[in-house]
């Protein structure tokens, strides 16, 4: 039996090895507040949270046994992670290069792959929910980061220079830029400037999503801002006004964000969804799915911001939230070759598939920079019904189809 690491005050466990290889760290604990009762009151009252906190680790753990003897070690959700040593993440890296010239090099970063290798000391919490590792199915303690692989990526490129650009955050997978110089870095991070200040997003993503987005397709502005909640610390929530002082502070942070619904599955209740963004901090992604009203399927921090009540989904307050896995359909288990109730094995969908460099090329046209999904993300699509077939059947037929379930909705 792989070893077990447990987030403290928040029950959420993180396991390893053989049950989904590192599940996720779910919200952790924000620090105490102050109230008017005795210290005699807060002592009791922290016992009965520990009594309480001991018995749902207690089941957790149960579960996610009973989930892994349930599921089958050739699972796709159990191979996420192969490569224990740095060389063989480099090479299955280099492997995955979708461009490669002038200095700027494209791989496809996979699924739960670090930037750099965090050794929390023990005891330590994170002092919001964003720091916290968000992500199903996560890489064990072997499992390389970004900054132990790169020595190895300089050796087989043969360059005496490398350094990440831009890249994917750890859980989700898809593109990552690298340069061989300083000038390159320059230039890129120039590109994405321009289209900052044009409010054109330069990075599209794709992600598996519970129901349709409402509305399937949105294209606007929107503000992130941190917000306290009692127990869970600082959560990111979308406003859809915001002063420009608040953005000048830093205290809210603005973004040009659209989303499409691609495919729509009716029978599974899943969709497939284009989405664009200018920035992915504060989890946005997520959050902005959650938001409306479809929240990405094996994302287990936001998830929960979504009730369905009477066959209508609905929004929760993310004061209101509960610190659970998220709720899936008894029928998509089934579908997903998995034992009911075992959602934590789940891989966080998001996928960056694609960055346009605005005027990158000589010719000032703008560079654009593919990657396709890895096999974890086509497989769900697979399982699901929503395999995106020919761009014109998606430019057409599929976007027919959604239109008119939302219409008929």
């Amino acid at each position: 039996m792989g070893r077990m690491f447990v987030c403290q005050r928040v029950t959420k466990l993180c396991p390893m090895g053989d049950c989904g290889r590192n599940l996720r760290f779910m919200a952790t604990a924000a620090t105490s507040v102050k109230t008017e009762s005795s210290h005699k009151k807060h002592n009791k009252k922290d016992k009965k949270l520990a009594e309480l906190h001991k018995k749902e680790k207690k089941l957790l753990r149960e579960r996610l046994l009973m989930a892994n003897q349930g599921t089958s070690n050739s699972h796709v959700y159990k191979k996420l992670y192969p490569w224990e040593a740095s060389e063989e993440l480099a090479e299955h890296l280099r492997s995955t290069q979708v461009f490669h010239e002038d200095g700027l090099i494209a791989l496809s970063k996979p699924y739960g792959i670090a930037m750099e290798k965090v050794d929390r000391p023990r005891g330590a919490e994170p002092h919001s929910v964003v720091e916290t590792v968000g992500g199903g199915g996560g890489g064990g303690a072997n499992t390389p980061a970004m900054s132990q692989v790169l020595p190895t990526l300089k050796t087989l490129y043969g360059v005496d220079h490398l350094e990440i650009v831009k890249s994917t955050e750890r859980w989700s997978s898809g593109l990552m830029l690298l340069s061989t110089c300083s000038k390159v870095t320059e230039k890129v991070q120039k590109c994405l400037r321009r289209s900052k200040t044009l409010s054109q997003p330069a990075m599209t993503y794709q992600a598996v999503t519970l129901g349709l987005p409402n509305p399937a397709t949105a294209n606007t502005k929107v503000a992130t801002k941190l917000e306290y909640v009692h127990d869970l610390g600082n959560v990111p929530v979308i406003q859809k006004s915001y002063s420009r002082s608040a953005a000048a502070k830093g205290e809210v942070k603005p973004t040009v964000v659209q989303h499409r619904a691609l495919v729509y599955s009716k029978e599974h209740d899943a969709s497939l969804v284009e989405l664009k963004a200018q920035v992915s901090k504060w989890h946005f992604l997520r959050v902005w799915l959650a938001y409306s009203y479809s929240p990405v399927l094996g994302d287990h921090l936001y998830a929960r911001r979504v009730k369905t009540l009477a066959g209508r989904r609905i929004q929760v307050s993310p004061h209101n939230v509960t610190r659970e896995p998220q709720v899936l359909p008894d029928t998509l288990y089934s579908t997903l070759a998995l034992p009911l109730r075992s959602s934590e094995l789940i891989p966080c969908h998001i996928h960056l598939s694609s960055v346009t460099l605005s005027q990158f090329n000589k010719d000032k046209s703008d560079l654009v920079l593919s990657a396709p999904p890895p096999e974890h993300f086509k497989w769900t699509c697979e399982q699901l019904g929503l395999e995106e077939g020919s761009e014109e059947e998606n430019s057409s037929e599929s976007s027919s189809r959604v239109a008119s379930l939302v219409q008929s909705g």
